[in-house]
């Protein structure tokens, strides 16, 4: 890898919400001339028609990877990137693929740059019962890609993202119109624009400065990522694979 850490960025979202479409755009209209990406593309994911397109990049260098345990698993690497794309697999806990991202990210001497969720618009505006699975993703999203909407009324739309507004979510929710959003680099910028708190760099603070109900909430363990004793999740998110 090169001198300068890589950008590392996760695409979280279900199958066939048009994830891998718009991981092309981003690379063919947001990363400039000859920089290299290196793609990481979940094993068990079926196959789509941008796999071939994405292959045909010159400036793109494709691994399989897997999550297992909260950790990625990938084969040799032969490329120094600028910037790296993790695409999570499509039933995945998002809380595994945030921790495995991280740790993978410590270790390589990477920057998690952006968390970027794609919304299977008309699946979820049909199956509130998969909200809580999407209320994760975009616990560590900076960007919320709003995609499928074809069938879908607008005030659910905007319903939505009000949901969200009103949680006082700092990330920006966008429109995507035929596999493209309207300015990948503004997707692409690593500015952290998360409720999530798991990636940052905090200055470490006294413990004995506040009182233990006062704790701030950088303190505080990641809701979705803490673990009790057993070693359970203590916030899990319900499997969505129940429900494609």
């Amino acid at each position: 890898m090169s001198d300068q850490a890589p950008y590392v960025y996760l695409v979280l979202g279900i199958p066939n919400s048009g994830r891998r479409d718009i991981i092309f755009d981003l690379i063919q209209d947001g990363i400039a001339g000859k920089e290299q990406v290196l793609y990481f593309r979940p094993e068990e994911e079926a196959t789509s028609p941008f796999d071939e397109q994405l292959e045909a990049l010159d400036t793109v260098h494709i691994v399989n990877w897997q999550l297992h345990d909260a950790k990625v698993k990938h084969g040799q690497i032969n490329a120094a990137p600028g910037k790296i794309i993790f695409l999570a697999p499509g039933t995945c806990d998002p809380a595994d693929a945030a921790e495995a991202i991280k740790i993978w990210s410590d270790h390589n001497q990477c920057q998690v740059a952006r968390i970027i969720t794609v919304v299977h618009s008309a699946f979820l505006s049909e199956n509130n019962a998969a909200l809580a699975w999407f209320d994760a993703c975009i616990h560590f999203s900076d960007i919320v890609l709003m995609n499928r909407r074809e069938t879908v009324n607008n005030k659910w739309v905007k319903d939505f993202e009000m949901g969200y507004r009103k949680q006082f979510s700092p990330a920006r929710f966008l429109f995507v119109k035929k596999g493209r959003v309207a300015n990948p680099l503004e997707v692409l910028e690593p500015e952290a624009r998360r409720i999530s708190l798991y990636f940052d760099e905090l200055i470490p603070i006294e413990d004995d400065e506040f009182e233990d109900d006062e704790q701030p909430e950088d303190t505080k363990p990641d809701k979705y990522i803490e673990r009790l004793e057993s070693g359970q999740r203590a916030y899990p998110v319900p499997c969505i694979k129940k429900l494609l």
